[in-house]
């Protein structure tokens, strides 16, 4: 039986690959720019677009989760 907070440590994994694989895009993307090569850095922005909206999904999925257990403190 896999725990929650296990469910949640590979949920954030995942979403520190996404964010790595944006970084290495990025990185790419802008060499591209530097060397005059406009399509292939856009190519590597736009892939790296996806793997930031990647990483915010499962963040995304972490707080809905999160907010169907917060309990709001009463005043």
């Amino acid at each position: 039986m896999t725990d929650a907070r296990d469910e949640a440590a590979s949920l954030l994994d995942n979403v520190a690959e996404q964010l790595r694989e944006a970084e290495a895009h990025v990185r790419v993307a802008a060499q591209h720019f530097r060397d005059r090569e406009v399509p292939r850095a856009c190519a590597h922005q736009w892939a790296a677009r996806g793997h930031l909206l990647r990483a915010l999904e499962g963040l995304d999925t972490q707080a809905k989760e999160h907010s169907e257990h917060a309990i709001p403190a009463a005043d």
